[in-house]
């Protein structure tokens, strides 16, 4: 069946139907094109994993979902986490900074991807989701504090992988169902598993 959704190409918007059977793209047909401001709401054909969450200008929490996140483990442990905020208003300036990757449960996984039918990635969690945010303890960026984990990240650079853009930076502190965690107080962080909540353990 046709598929219809709306993309940006340079400064034109188009409207753009095409037929997608065994994922192959068999059919691209432009039917209008109208010179409109920078915006994408394309369908998004991947789950989300977790919410990498900062303060916007003026101090509004935002977060933006992620399609996959990796712990670099050792004496400097490091997130790296697909950055899928290119193409939003809210996110496509942050020049990089403190932040804090937040891990939810199954529950607050299912209401991210319903706001994500909508075309959404960058989202105000706290009018979005009805996030409870609070201040990192190391990291100037918001927590999250109804998600299982949350991982405070110092440095944070986004990285042009060629594919897309991925988000490092270096973990200062985890928050785990309330235990906090220390990396320098752990030879090697990736040995405890932080990145999944303790009744997946």
């Amino acid at each position: 069946m046709p598929y219809t959704y709306r993309v940006t190409i340079s400064k034109y918007d188009c409207v753009v139907a095409s037929l997608l059977i065994a994922d192959k793209l068999l059919a691209l047909r432009v039917l209008t094109m109208v010179e409109q401001p920078f915006e994408i709401k394309a369908p998004i054909a991947w789950l989300p994993t977790g919410l990498i969450s900062w303060y916007a200008l003026g101090g509004l929490p935002v977060a933006l979902v992620t399609s996959w996140v990796a712990l670099v483990g050792g004496d400097r442990p490091r997130i790296r986490t697909a950055w899928h905020g290119r193409h939003d208003s809210l996110s496509r300036f942050w020049p990089g900074g403190d932040f804090v990757l937040n891990v939810p449960y199954d529950s607050g996984l299912s209401k991210i991807r319903k706001v994500m039918c909508r075309g959404d990635l960058c989202l105000k969690p706290e009018v979005d989701l009805g996030e409870i945010c609070a201040p990192g303890v190391v990291a100037v960026a918001p927590r999250l504090l109804d998600c299982a984990v949350q991982i405070e990240c110092v440095g944070g650079k986004l990285v042009d992988a060629g594919f897309d853009v991925e988000l490092c930076g270096e973990v200062v502190r985890v928050h785990r169902e309330k235990v906090v965690i220390d990396p320098v107080d752990i030879s090697d962080l990736c040995t405890i598993h932080p990145l999944n909540p303790l009744g997946d353990l």
